[in-house]
């Protein structure tokens, strides 16, 4: 097994979880953690700290300006409602000097507009293709968090945690420790994309 876009590798959680054990079925365990601690992140952020290559489409608007639904970090091919490519001289992405971008504008000196499609149609009919996240490599910062709540998890495994050990009532009842590190919590608020 491997891990598919998580935000720490496997040795890196080991070293930080002083885990000595080369038990492979373990280590798939270890894997499937750093994985959904990774999915944890992005679903608390809204975002993706990995970049992914994929189609987007947008509405033709009568605006020069089209907002985008996610974190883009470059365009490979950018189409018009009428099927043409659209020349990256014609637009600009925005904000200028920083990633991710969020919003794609005609220059003002271009004689492009957002087409409609053959049928006359609005909706759905630009496409973007690029790569789409908030970078091609989390943040220090999120692999901390990454790493914390992998951790987390891992212990819970024994009946540990954040909050303590695990106690058993006397009506057989397991009550588990808080989950996820304040540290994280922060971290993750930090990045939090509102939507």
């Amino acid at each position: 097994m491997a891990i598919t876009n998580g935000y720490c590798t496997l040795a890196e959680f080991k070293a930080y979880a002083v885990i000595t054990s080369t038990n492979a079925t373990d280590d798939g365990v270890i894997e499937d953690i750093i994985e959904a601690a990774s999915r944890y992140i992005d679903a608390q952020t809204n975002r993706r700290f990995y970049a992914a290559t994929e189609t987007r489409y947008y509405d033709a608007t009568g605006e020069r300006e089209l907002q985008l639904d996610g974190d883009l970090i470059s365009v490979t091919t950018l189409t018009n409602g009428d099927g043409t490519e659209i020349s990256s001289d014609d637009y600009d992405l925005l904000p200028r000097n920083s990633t991710p971008k969020n919003a794609i504008r005609i220059k003002a000196s271009s004689v492009i507009s957002w087409a409609q499609d053959a049928n006359g149609d609005i909706e759905g009919v630009i496409s973007v293709l690029g790569s789409w996240g908030l970078a091609a490599t989390a943040p220090d910062d999120i692999k901390q968090a990454c790493l914390d709540i992998a951790k987390t998890f891992y212990k819970q495994r024994f009946g540990e945690g954040e909050g303590g050990t695990a106690t058993v009532t006397g009506a057989g009842v397991v009550i588990a420790p808080a989950g996820i590190p304040a540290k994280a919590a922060a971290i993750i608020r930090n990045w939090k994309q509102r939507v």
